[in-house]
């Protein structure tokens, strides 16, 4: 009787695996391990950095980016430490910092809008893979070399940076205050690589009050809270002004209303965000005092659950604090809150967990506050992503190849 050996089974390396295995790994990985990875095998590496399609898919950790004149940090909002030093990394900076701290303009898709110079020095930045690029200058005005100051930007108004899906372009706004002349709005496309010039409607314009320059972007639109002057437009007061990424065009938004009785009336717009789902939120604040100089804050935050559509305004939460000067909300997931207080002259993060049955007079974790040792800074929170600008136009018209990173830059940047 002769008996046949049966054969070797062949092992089976990673490199073996179906592409959908594959996949589903790496969208486990941190973004620092993704990137190990992707340098140990030419098909990894096609598969992770030089595939747009994995790239659109890769949203990781929510993170804070914190930046002041002389650092940037970067805090993990989900890390369970939320609050210890193992939470905060520093980032280096992709640019020559100026003496005085940077504008951060805008975040979308995990990159962020950055101006070191508000005349010729606005960035795109992902600060996960550390690629940045610098815009062409949008020829607002001079540096005022010459004293001339009808050429001299005053402030920056109506600034922001987002994404039209429909061109895959992604679009930055720009509005200037400058000196003796017209409020000029520019929009750059990372599609044509250049700025093109629009006016703004005189209602938009930098006099009237804004909670920040800085505009919240959802549903490819900018969204700033905002008091109108003109007494003849539709909704008096207070306003949501968007500005629409696709047709370039301004339009009004209602707020909620807050009420009729004395108690309402006292309470204020603070701020304008989203929470999860890309709804647009705005909070709500009034302050009380009471005896030797104490006082306490009442937070509401309202959202909009269908967007546009002024009966749908929601009240999400509310809860109070005391002795809290002012307090805004950074980032809103379906699991929790991240605030910003400012508390005796110090700025403080404090992050609660909330039970969407269970919203009202929200408890907040003592042991969940972080304290910003950098002192008073521009802050903003962004996705961990491997996404980058689309292909675009060089300052002299060459087209230029898409600007995929490579893994030598993304790794040597994301150390």
């Amino acid at each position: 009787m002769v008996v046949m050996a049966s054969p070797k089974a062949t092992p089976t390396t990673m490199e073996d695996l179906p592409i959908e295995i594959l996949m589903q790994i790496f969208d486990r990985l941190s973004l620092k391990l993704l990137i190990q990875f992707s340098c140990a095998s030419k098909r990894w590496r096609s598969l992770v950095v030089s595939n747009p399609q994995f790239a659109k898919s890769y949203f990781k950790l929510k993170k804070l980016l914190l930046a002041t004149s002389s650092q940037f940090e970067s805090l993990n909002l989900e890390n369970s430490s939320f609050g210890d030093d193992s939470s905060v990394r520093k980032l280096a900076c992709p640019f020559k910092q100026p003496a005085h701290a940077v504008n951060i303009l805008g975040s979308c898709n995990g990159m962020v809008f950055v101006a070191v110079n508000v005349h010729d020095g606005f960035y795109i930045w992902n600060p996960s893979t550390g690629l940045c690029r610098k815009l062409p200058n949008p020829g607002f005005a001079s540096t005022n070399t010459d004293l001339d100051l009808s050429k001299t930007i005053i402030c920056l108004h109506h600034c922001g940076f987002g994404y039209v899906s429909a061109t895959d372009d992604y679009k930055v706004v720009v509005a200037a205050h400058i000196m003796n002349s017209t409020m000029p709005l520019e929009i750059f496309s990372s599609r044509a690589g250049s700025w093109r010039r629009i006016e703004c409607p005189p209602h938009f314009s930098s006099s009237a009050y804004m909670s920040k320059t800085r505009g919240t972007f959802t549903n490819e639109a900018l969204h700033w809270l905002q008091k109108l002057r003109e007494p003849e437009l539709d909704t008096p007061g207070n306003t949501i002004a968007a500005f629409d990424l696709a047709k370039e065009e301004f339009r009004q938004m209602p707020l909620p209303l807050l009420g009729e009785t004395s108690s309402d009336r006292d309470c204020f717009f603070s701020d304008i965000g989203i929470v999860f789902g890309g709804c647009l939120c705005v909070s709500s604040f009034k302050r009380q005092r009471w005896g030797a100089g104490h006082r306490s804050l009442h937070v509401q935050l309202w959202v909009m659950m269908e967007y546009g559509v002024c009966d749908s305004w929601t009240k999400l939460f509310r809860f109070e604090m005391d002795d809290v000067n002012l307090s805004l909300p950074i980032c809103c997931t379906e699991t929790m809150i991240v605030m910003s207080t400012y508390k005796r002259c110090n700025l403080e993060l404090i992050r609660f967990h909330h039970d969407e049955e269970k919203l009202d007079n929200v408890a907040v974790c003592s042991s969940d506050r972080y304290t910003l040792k950098m002192g008073l800074c521009e802050m903003i929170d962004y996705d961990e992503t491997l996404l980058w600008l689309p292909d675009s136009r060089a300052e002299g018209g060459d087209r230029k190849k898409t600007q995929n990173p490579t893994e030598a830059e993304v790794l040597k940047r994301s150390n």
